[in-house]
């Protein structure tokens, strides 16, 4: 004798679209080595070739000081362009992550 149970909560999940409709503003914190004192200037170097909505600042350091975390919103037109920014700013000497 066997006992057969359905699942009466399974469902298939809904989809939905992950698409981005550009042009999308987006907020990005990027982490940098502390002891790198030149990084600020090689971000905004960096950041001119893009629209920037709210400009790059200074948020907050990690505990031991040795990261400094900074706050910066881009308007970006493509897919394209995101990983263009993306490249670009994790090319700067000192940056560590892109968020």
């Amino acid at each position: 004798m066997s006992l057969k149970v359905t699942d009466t909560f399974k469902r298939a999940p809904q989809v939905q679209s992950q698409e981005v409709a550009y042009p999308a503003l987006f907020h990005f914190r990027v982490i940098v080595e502390a002891s790198v004192a030149e990084v600020p200037a090689a971000l905004r170097v960096a950041l001119a070739a893009y629209t920037v909505a709210a400009p790059l600042t200074a948020s907050r350091a990690s505990s031991g000081g040795r990261y400094q975390a900074y706050s910066v919103s881009v308007e970006i037109r493509s897919r394209d362009e995101l990983h263009a920014f993306d490249a670009a700013v994790k090319a700067v000497p000192g940056v560590r992550m892109l968020l």
